[in-house]
């Protein structure tokens, strides 16, 4: 993940552009595209963090980098 300082994770997570606590921060193309990759090695709930991984994709206007095989809303299909 992004390598940021304890203060950035959590400007960022106050910004709405981490997980409370940091985590997950989505700041750029390059951050989506990792946690993208990251989301199976997340503890809790994986759902939950596809679902802000999709939220961020919005904002950011790259939906296209979202698998295929999850929803709109961050479950996985099928």
């Amino acid at each position: 993940m992004a390598d940021l300082s304890t203060d950035a994770r959590k400007k960022a997570a106050a910004s709405g552009a981490a997980l409370p606590g940091g985590r997950f921060p989505i700041r750029n193309r390059t951050d989506l595209e990792n946690a993208i990759r990251a989301v199976g090695r997340a503890k809790g709930d994986h759902d939950m963090v596809r679902r802000f991984i999709v939220k961020r994709a919005r904002a950011l206007n790259l939906m296209n980098l979202i698998p295929d095989n999850w929803s709109a809303d961050g479950s996985m299909k099928g």
